[in-house]
């Protein structure tokens, strides 16, 4: 899939994206996003019914460590003067 695929929505000076955070942040250009609004879902809260879904680790450490890789990738796609 590419970032198109990921598109909510387009207008001049705003794009929207939405899908997993894990699969949209890697086809983001360094230092190209000037915010980032993400609700990730609490650890064994949920179940959506999709394989590998975040939230669904077998312990709250992996959960925290599936989290750090997924802002990780945010740090890294935001802007100096992003937030």
């Amino acid at each position: 899939m590419s970032l198109r695929d990921y598109l909510f929505h387009e207008e001049p000076g705003i794009t929207l994206y939405c899908g997993d955070a894990r699969e949209v942040l890697r086809h983001l250009e360094p230092e190209s996003v000037q915010c980032v609004v993400t609700s990730p879902p609490y650890w064994g809260l949920r179940d959506y019914g999709v394989d590998g879904q975040l939230g669904l680790e077998p312990s709250p450490d992996k959960y925290r460590l599936a989290l750090a890789g997924i802002f990780s990738q945010v740090m890294r796609a935001l802007r100096e003067d992003g937030t």
